[in-house]
């Protein structure tokens, strides 16, 4: 049961990194990028989200009850439902050839707050 909790958390942290990656490359570079190549980075990012969903909420339930009262978890699930608000937004923007500026922004703003949610789930501090 251990070996497959930490594969979940594996696979967790893996669709982490599918999310914030092309996340981070619109944040960095959006003006630069074409908008088919923005629009699929803010696809993968999608499915990095889909993936943080879906092994997050396995991992919930494998742990029981032991973390659905924590004030850390409660503000993350918050935060991630943000995250998506935001990623489902930046989605619409990259459909606009002259959004590159918000396009930036935006996914900085999105990264900026997946960092928040990393630190409270690493950290825990309440």
């Amino acid at each position: 049961m251990i070996a497959l909790y930490s594969l979940l958390i594996s696979v967790h942290v893996v669709s982490l990194l599918f999310c914030a990656g092309p996340l981070l490359v619109l944040a960095l570079g959006a003006t630069e990028l074409p908008v088919p190549m923005a629009q699929r980075l803010t696809r993968v990012a999608s499915l990095g989200l889909v993936g943080l969903l879906v092994t997050g909420a396995a991992a919930l339930a494998m742990t029981g009850p032991a973390f659905i009262h924590t004030w850390w978890l409660r503000l993350s699930v918050l935060l991630f439902l943000l995250i998506g608000a935001l990623t489902g937004r930046l989605r619409r923007l990259t459909r606009d050839p002259g959004s590159a500026r918000r396009v930036r922004t935006l996914a900085g703003v999105t990264a900026a707050v997946l960092v928040i949610v990393v630190y409270l789930m690493e950290a825990k501090p309440f």
